[in-house]
Parts: structure tokens; C-alpha cells; sequence
């Protein structure tokens, strides 16, 4: 076996070794995901039953400074598989805020997003996402409820093989795409409010813990009571994030390319 050989056929094994790890991490991906920074996570306090309804309000936050800068709060609900989250989601696009619905499946890999709209900051904003048993759907409403401008999305349930439907069983409340401190907004909180929970019907006070996936900031969630949830954040705090590139950022919160 000549030299030559020996180097085209090293070649394709790293090749091949890559792509069997990049396949093997996109098999493993799930939420948490990366990008998220604090984080709240409700389940049932049973342990059983379905989310049928989630309801919350929030503020439009202040407006950062200007910039490629590309993040958003949102609550959403998930599969008890961590592989379906449906979401209303309030992103800032580096120079205005806006408000949509979206739906990421990770397998196989699917992202949609609805009619958007730009809000301004302080704007009392309501999401809600509700179960629909005879379509074995989700409706997801998104209102800004102070210019009356609102959006609704149907998500169907994805199908599990032979099991029926996939179950959604999980609340989270989260900040997600990490960034320099400085390029948040300076009040440093948002507060969902007025949150209601309902598992089969029936509203509940979920059992809630809060965890961190990227520790940028010191972003992170608290419990502050029944129906209130906060994330805060330091605008002079430590940031994971790299030096800023001049990029423009990829514009979809799911995408794990900044």
C-alpha cells in the first residue's frame, strides 16, 4: 500500500468519523437546548395528564441598543420526549421587537413560524396556547393587547408510530440566544404574570424548577409566586458570548447557528 493510498484513505475515515459524530449529536439533540440561557420548567404536580391550556402576560421590554444582536423571552409548551415546542415568542431583531407563533420539531427537523408584527416597548403582550382533542391539535394565540393586533396557529400533534399522539406534558419559561451583556435591555427583567396552567381541564399550580443551559449574563429564572415568573439578567455581568463578528444573525430562535 503506497503512501498515497495510505493518505486518501486516513482522509475519508476523519471524514467519516465526522460525520457519524454529527450525525449521532443531531440524534441526541433535544431541549433544553443549547442558546437557552435561564430557564423555568413546569411539570404536573400529579405527574400525569396533558396540557390542555397555558395562558400568560408580559411587557415589551425596553429597546436595547441597536445592533446584529438577535434574542428573545417566550413561554412555550413541550413533549414529555423534549423533541416538540409549541410557542409564542417575542424576539428582538437588533432594531425593533416583534411577536409570533412558532413550532420546532427536532425529528424529523421541522421549524414554522407565523404572521409577525412589531410592538413597541411596554406593550402588555398575552400568549396562549390551547389543546384541541377532536383536531388533536394545539391552538396558539399571540395579542398584543394594547394595539389589538393578534395572531392564531393550529400545530397538529405529531403522531408516535404506533402509540398514538405525542403527549405534552411540560411548561417552560425561557431567555434564549446568548449575546453580549450589553446588548440586552438595561432593565434587566421580564415578568410573566397572570400565568394559568391547566392539565387535563383542570388548572393546576405546576411543580416548577429553573435551570441554566448557557450561563451568560448571570440570566436567570426565579418562581415568584403561583402565577409569576421572572428572568433577570446583568447588563455588566460576564458574557459567554464571542466578540461580536458583524454577521447578521440567523433569525430563527431554534437554529442552533448564530
Amino acid at each position: 500500500i503506497n503512501a498515497e493510498y495510505m493518505g486518501v484513505y486516513k482522509l475519508t475515515m476523519a471524514v467519516s468519523a465526522l460525520v457519524l459524530l454529527a450525525c449521532i449529536a443531531a440524534a441526541l439533540a433535544q431541549d433544553p437546548a443549547e442558546g437557552w440561557m435561564g430557564y423555568a420548567k413546569g411539570v404536573s404536580p400529579s405527574g400525569q395528564g396533558t396540557l390542555t391550556h397555558v395562558e400568560a402576560k408580559w411587557r415589551c421590554g425596553l429597546d436595547p441598543k441597536p445592533s446584529q444582536a438577535f434574542f428573545s423571552p417566550w413561554f412555550g409548551i413541550e413533549t414529555s420526549d423534549n423533541l416538540n415546542l409549541i410557542q409564542p415568542v417575542n424576539p428582538w431583531t437588533g432594531d425593533q421587537w416583534l411577536i409570533y407563533n412558532e413550532y420546532f420539531q427536532w425529528r424529523p427537523e421541522h421549524n414554522e413560524n407565523s404572521d409577525q408584527h412589531a410592538v413597541k416597548a411596554g406593550d402588555l403582550l398575552f400568549g396562549s396556547v390551547t389543546y384541541n382533542p377532536d383536531k388533536h391539535s394545539y391552538t396558539i394565540v399571540h395579542t398584543n393587547m394594547d394595539d389589538g393586533w393578534s395572531v392564531s396557529t393550529d400545530i397538529p400533534v405529531q403522531k408516535q408510530g404506533l402509540h398514538g399522539y405525542k403527549n405534552y406534558t411540560i411548561v417552560y419559561f425561557v431567555y434564549e440566544k446568548v449575546w453580549q451583556c450589553d446588548l440586552y435591555p438595561a432593565n434587566g427583567e421580564v415578568l410573566f404574570f397572570d400565568v394559568k396552567v391547566e392539565y387535563d381541564n383542570q388548572q393546576v399550580t405546576p411543580v416548577w424548577t429553573t435551570g441554566i443551559v448557557d450561563d451568560n449574563c448571570n440570566n436567570r429564572a426565579h418562581i415568584v409566586n403561583s402565577t409569576a415568573i421572572s428572568i433577570t439578567w446583568d447588563t455588566r455581568g460576564k458574557s459567554s458570548a464571542p466578540a461580536p463578528t458583524g454577521r447578521v444573525a440567523n433569525r430563527t430562535l431554534h437554529s442552533r447557528i448564530l
